[in-house]
């Protein structure tokens, strides 16, 4: 009798597609039951993001700060590693060509990752120039004029360093600039900086060239300097019909001299610091945690160097990723942006051990900028880190004069507290810590933490480990012996779902025998693509430009990122949130690019902004099937919220169109009504690109379903990925 039904079923589904079916796809049958796999709805927090701010330029290029080096320091190069990570230069078509060092060919090139050099002008440096472990990005003498530029220590205390700029002409004019300035059309700039006469008083003007052309001003801006100390400077740069890239320029008469610092401009219609177009599209990303201040950076921040005016935050080497961090993104700008966006706050805090202090960063020893390992100038032992991590939460959380770091928040222009609900301690602790120190070291912190705020969620770093010695996954149950009573989640980072439901079964069972609600979390993740085809969709492009990472940008890979939250929903009751890795500018491993012609939504861009609006709540059992972390062909059907929508997936990773049946009879439903969301490709290779910003498309269609009521069928095309809502 079953199978005369299911026969029966294939039949009336194959009427009902009609004669598209003739192409002869494969079919599949899946009856659903009413069984619910967890009892807990899938995590509202499920769909989440990573940043950081030492990465490279992933939050500098969201950032509305339009100056490179605007304190004109000493360069700090990047870490070897930043180089090479995931074979970032490397065309593996043509490894005699070593790495590649012409970045601006790369997409995500242009998403903040220019380094414009400072440069006596007029000349003509109009490129951005490539890192190299020499670069200082200062060009202190110009080919065209008698302008000499002259770093010097110091300044007016906001950086290491400032510049005098020194004309030597008898009669013309010279200048300090900087080029790969993007002015739009109708939006003013605001300018600000410290400048110093060194001749007495005079005037210099700002000006605004067509970057290339020295010829004609967009706009001329004169501004008096007077006395011999340095002065603040504000100027609004009118641009009512230029739009393209342009050079900034600061000139000075025949000989003069001045002295420059501490220099700033953004356009008027940022959002506290953020561009405008970046909150925007981070909205369709729709990130419900954003995980912050970073990943390997955060083991050497000092919180309190984000907070406050920003002529008042000195910038700091990134020690673990090389660059210079001016800490313009802190505390009070974070909870901006993810109160713009409306999501929740997950901080990650430094936690001490003295072999930080000594940790090798693999700078070049001739341009090492801590000879003698990191130093700890906040805190030297681990009472007064886990201090300092409560002060940071008194200073987010406090109200209003319970205490003098809610004041000072207060001070800096933030009554209200941010908020920050979710606290991590550390991450990849391994490096440091074997797994025991490391919790007992997550109690001392926790109840220094929570002594202040006892809502605060904490979380314990559970990934990892030595070669030497039992890795922290491996010693989870020891580690939750020591800290379990003082954390509220664990922060994994799963190797795929096998990985991810083993460590969760160990959290299941403490709360089980201890009482406690402690969640499993993967704090930092990619879709991991474990699959045999790997290599056919991770090869350099036809052209030799791109690079093995580039494989991040394509849809094939969007649509594992679609496999694993599919795996993340079925693991259900006890998950918490799931940060992907990462947000934004990371070498088309994000979720979204932030060119300066615009921000636009990557492949995994474009999953995260569908499958965050799913209202798939309690994934419910399929009869006889078992989904697999590596199938190229899944399905799921789960309930929504309130139990009235019946909502299911279709994955279709594989080159051919797949027909899909599904039978729901067991449910003793009858539906009328269902909206089908697909998003879909040319081919797999497809990607979203600074040109094409629509490549991973999406079709929307409502039906209405007459006939057969407790079934549903559907063919979904090639390397797609399919969404059903039934209703009534």
């Amino acid at each position: 009798m079953k199978d005369y039904k299911k026969l029966l079923f294939l039949v009336i589904s194959f009427l009902m597609i009609g004669m598209s079916s003739f192409c002869s796809p494969e079919s599949h049958y899946y009856k659903i039951t009413g069984k619910e796999i967890s009892k807990e709805p899938i995590s509202p927090l499920l769909y989440g993001n990573f940043i950081e701010l030492g990465y490279g330029r992933q939050v500098e290029g969201m950032w509305s700060e339009m100056f490179f080096n605007r304190s004109f320091e000493a360069f700090y190069p990047y870490r070897s590693i930043n180089k090479a990570w995931y074979d970032l230069y490397f065309d593996e078509n043509h490894p005699e060509k070593g790495y590649e060092t012409d970045w601006s060919k790369f997409d995500w090139y242009h998403s903040g990752y220019e380094h414009n050099e400072w440069y006596a002008a007029p000349g003509t440096p109009d490129k951005p120039s490539v890192i190299t472990d020499t670069s200082t990005f200062i060009k202190c003498t110009s080919p065209l004029r008698k302008v000499v530029l002259i770093p010097k220590k110091g300044g007016c205390g906001h950086g290491s360093q400032y510049l005098e700029v020194v004309n030597s002409e008898n009669e013309k004019w010279g200048a300090l600039a900087q080029s790969g300035k993007l002015l739009r059309k109708g939006v003013n700039y605001a300018f600000t900086g410290m400048i110093k006469s060194n001749n007495g008083p005079l005037t210099v003007e700002i000006r605004m060239y067509p970057q290339g052309n020295w010829e004609k001003p967009i706009q001329v801006i004169p501004v008096k300097i007077t006395g011999d100390h340095f002065n603040p400077v504000s100027a609004v740069i009118k641009n009512p019909h230029f739009a393209g890239y342009a050079t900034f320029s600061l000139w000075i008469p025949p000989h003069a001299s001045i002295d420059v610092d501490d220099f700033s401009m953004k356009p008027d219609d940022n959002y506290f610091g953020w561009r405008r177009d970046v909150v925007k599209v981070l909205k369709e990303v729709n990130p419900k945690i954003i995980r912050f201040p970073g990943g390997c950076f955060t083991s050497f921040y000092n919180w309190k160097n984000g907070i406050g005016p920003y002529s008042e935050r000195k910038p700091k080497p990134s020690y673990f990723w090389g660059g210079l961090n001016y800490n313009d993104v802190g505390t009070a700008e974070y909870a901006m942006l993810c109160n713009a966006v409306g999501a929740e706050k997950q901080i990650v805090v430094n936690v001490y051990h003295p072999a930080k202090r000594k940790y090798d960063v693999d700078f070049p020893n001739w341009q090492d900028p801590m000879p003698d390992g990191y130093v700890f100038p906040e805190f030297m032992s681990l009472t007064d880190g886990a201090q300092s991590a409560a002060e940071w939460v008194a200073y987010c959380n406090s109200k209003a004069g319970e205490n003098k770091w809610a004041d000072l928040r207060v001070s800096h222009g933030y009554v209200q507290p941010f908020h920050v609900k979710y606290w991590e301690l550390d991450n990849e602790v391994h490096r440091w810590f074997e797994a025991k120190d490391y919790a007992w070291a997550v109690v001392v912190y926790s109840k220094a933490m929570k002594a202040v705020d006892p809502s605060i969620k904490i979380g314990m770093a559970v990934y990892g480990g030595r070669p030497d010695k039992k890795d922290f996954h491996h010693s989870l149950n020891d580690m939750l012996a020591i800290a379990g009573p003082y954390i509220d989640f664990v922060a994994d980072r799963g190797d795929g779902e096998t990985l991810s439901l083993q460590m969760l079964n160990k959290v299941r069972h403490y709360n089980a025998l201890h009482g406690t609600h402690i969640k499993y979390c993967d704090t930092e993740w990619l879709a991991y693509n474990t699959d045999v085809k790997r290599d056919t969709y991770n090869m350099a492009a036809k052209d030799g430009n791109a690079t093995k990472s580039f494989s991040f940008s394509k849809w094939y890979y969007a649509l594992n990122l679609v496999r694993n939250y599919m795996a993340f929903q079925r693991l259900g009751d006890g998950v918490g949130f799931v940060n992907f890795n990462n947000l934004a500018n990371t070498h088309s491993q994000s979720a979204m690019e932030t060119p300066k012609e615009g921000s636009f939504l990557t492949a995994c861009g474009k999953v995260l902004q569908f499958i965050s609006r799913s209202p798939a709540a309690y994934v419910l059992n399929i009869e006889d099937y078992q989904a697999r972390e590596n199938d190229d062909y899944q399905v799921q059907a789960a309930w929504d919220t309130n139990h009235t929508r019946l909502v299911l997936y279709v994955c279709n990773r594989t080159k051919d169109s797949q027909v899909t049946h599904f039978d729901w009879s067991d449910l003793q439903r009858h539906f009328s009504r269902a909206v089908i969301s697909t998003l879909y490709a040319k081919d797999p290779l497809s990607m979203n690109t600074t040109k094409d910003h629509n490549a991973i498309k999406r079709s929307d269609r409502n039906k209405v379903l007459r006939g057969q009521k407790s079934g549903f069928s559907i063919q979904t095309p090639p390397y797609s990925f399919c969404q059903i809502v039934l209703s009534k």
